[in-house]
């Protein structure tokens, strides 16, 4: 904030006299405004004196200072008190299900399907890609797909008939219409919210032990899966 009213100071020497400190920053608080209007008051020179006009003027800046710290003051109890209810709010997201953006899902290195979830604009063919979390692909082939949501079921293998290890697993739906031109198929985390994490300072939401971003979220549901 510029405080062009303060004017006509002696000169350094006078606020150091006067045991002011100044400083490089741009942020001027209270102490410091009364301060310089003091000094600027007991070093003007007497035979032309601070116009009463410029001294209203300078009180009134100070007085706007002391307003716009008031209210930066009453926007961060605000901040505050908002990143606490949404804290709160967000935590009771835990224990329903949800579907969102997101292609990463766990495996826990024993037998079983697993569903995977996407949203194609379209029915047609797609390549189902699979891979670890070293980016190998240990599963793939061609799938057909609904228009809208649908799923695909994994049995957890790869190409050669092994059950996959236990760590997260990521995939991938490549699909081209008739033309050539690729086709933007979406792929979906479904599953329960089992816990938040704040760690980061701002809430996170984990789906079958896989975090998931608050803003990828596209549907909350209170019971049991329905995507």
């Amino acid at each position: 904030m510029s405080l062009s009213g303060i004017s006509g100071l002696a000169d350094q020497s006078a606020l150091d006299a006067a045991g002011v400190t100044t400083s490089s920053s741009s942020v001027m608080g209270q102490d410091t405004f009364l301060n310089l209007l003091t000094t600027q008051m007991q070093n003007q020179d007497p035979l032309s004196p601070m116009a009463n006009e410029d001294f209203i003027a300078q009180l009134a800046t100070f007085s706007s200072l002391e307003q716009l710290m008031d209210i930066s003051d009453a926007m961060k109890s605000n901040t505050l008190s908002i990143a606490n209810l949404s804290n709160t709010t967000m935590a009771s997201l835990v224990g329903k299900h949800v579907v969102a953006i997101g292609d990463t899902f766990p495996r826990d290195g024993k037998s079983g399907d697993t569903e995977l979830h996407y949203d194609s604009p379209q029915a047609t063919s797609a390549t189902l890609n699979i891979y670890d979390e070293s980016g190998k692909v240990v599963w793939s082939e061609e799938v057909s797909l609904e228009s809208g949501e649908g799923a695909l079921t994994w049995d957890g293998k790869n190409q050669d008939g092994q059950t996959v290890e236990e760590g997260e697993y990521r995939f991938e739906l490549s699909a081209t219409d008739n033309e050539g031109n690729a086709i933007d198929v979406s792929e979906r985390v479904s599953g329960m919210v089992d816990s938040m994490d704040y760690s980061t300072g701002n809430p996170q939401p984990t789906v079958n032990g896989v975090p998931v971003n608050l803003a990828d979220l596209i549907r909350l549901t209170a019971g049991a899966e329905d995507a």
